[in-house]
């Protein structure tokens, strides 16, 4: 039973470090041009190298390539107290602060005691402070790396955790409380290891496995939100550029001067817009009101039209009178008042006038 919970431990941190890789490569470049997002980029990156070098394939595939040698988890801690650093250097710009070069000297010196008591200790392969008998390279080496661990995370998850409920941008909150709760475990990972080293009970190494998971999947969920929102911000432009387009297609057919460019078939403006996607969607709003201003020289409505269902069957009589060659007249009522107030309430308006024109009979739409 224990071989099995350590199994699907092992299973669920190979997992992570499976999530936290492609994050860390699609990010990299907005991280890399973005200063604030550069600390946790830079956090993600380096415990993802950690926890693929503790992988046990990837372990043994280093050990076929090199022959045993105590440099491969040299290397792993050395990335960790890296992800440490980053934490804290994120930390320091999330809050408003500066960078302190003597934060990055002090963690340099902290790379260089880690490195002399590895050599310093007599002849070892493997790092390790699990189970019974001594740890190697020295206790002293562990309880530096643990200490530093703990520290950063301490500070990092009480930081993320109280500015994540400040603020009115949601998606930075969300990604402050996921890197918050990410960094929550990595701290009670390395409590845990402090346990053992100093106790040894026999619950902690399965345990293990499933912290380092869960903290890479909650950093790599908290990497990913930026990317989630760009995504969910072009599906939600893509779907109101498609819903308008039946209507923007009939009106700008009846009044072909209204559009900026030369009209183009759905597909090729749905694949290679012209510029960036919210201007397409936006210009297409642009030019069903202009068609609209247009139009209503076409129809003489007894009252003001707000309801979008009127408003579609005024636009398609409009749109059959001018093609059938009538001639406009000044209307009695202003049909172009109707919308919203912003673009976000004119888009909704025009999205519920377009649902309605498709609902008209076909037969209506078009001469």
């Amino acid at each position: 039973m224990g071989s099995e919970v350590t199994d699907i431990g092992k299973t669920v941190e190979a997992v992570s470090v499976l999530c936290m890789w492609p994050v860390v490569v699609l990010r990299a470049r907005a991280a890399l041009r973005c200063t604030r997002q550069r600390g946790i980029w830079l956090a993600v990156a380096t415990a993802a190298a950690a926890t693929t070098l503790n992988l046990p394939p990837v372990t043994r595939l280093v050990e076929h390539a090199t022959g045993p040698t105590h440099l491969t988890a040299l290397a792993m801690n050395l990335c960790g107290v890296l992800s440490a650093a980053a934490v804290v250097d994120f930390t320091t710009v999330a809050t408003g602060g500066r960078r302190r070069p003597q934060l990055h000297v002090a963690f340099g010196l902290l790379l260089v005691l880690l490195v002399a008591l590895d050599l310093a200790a007599p002849h070892h392969v493997r790092h390790t402070s699990l189970g019974a008998g001594p740890a190697t390279p020295s206790t002293a080496y562990w309880l530096v790396i643990i200490a530093t661990h703990l520290t950063a995370n301490l500070v990092c998850a009480r930081v993320c955790l109280r500015y994540s409920g400040c603020g009115s941008n949601r998606a930075l909150r969300t990604s402050l409380r996921l890197f918050g709760l990410g960094t929550a475990c990595a701290g009670l990972f390395w409590c845990a290891y402090l346990a053992d080293l100093l106790l040894s009970p026999a619950w902690v190494p399965p345990l293990l496995p499933y912290l380092m998971g869960l903290h890479g999947l909650l950093r790599a969920a908290a990497l990913a939100v930026p990317a989630v929102v760009l995504l969910h911000g072009a599906g939600a432009e893509l779907l109101t550029f498609h819903r308008l387009w039946p209507l923007w297609r009939d009106l700008v057919e009846a009044v072909p001067t209204v559009t900026l460019s030369e009209r183009r078939p759905w597909l090729m403006e749905l694949l290679r817009p012209r510029g960036p996607r919210h201007f397409a969607v936006y210009r297409t709003i642009v030019e069903i009101r202009d068609a609209i201003l247009v139009l209503r020289d076409y129809v003489q409505p007894e009252r003001p039209v707000t309801d979008p269902a009127a408003m579609a069957r005024l636009l398609r009589d409009a749109r059959r009178n001018k093609l059938d060659g009538q001639h406009p007249r000044t209307p009695d009522v202003n049909v172009a008042e109707a919308g919203g107030e912003d673009i976000a309430a004119e888009t909704a308006y025009l999205v519920q006038v377009a649902r309605a024109y498709r609902a008209l009979p076909a037969g209506s739409l078009s001469r």
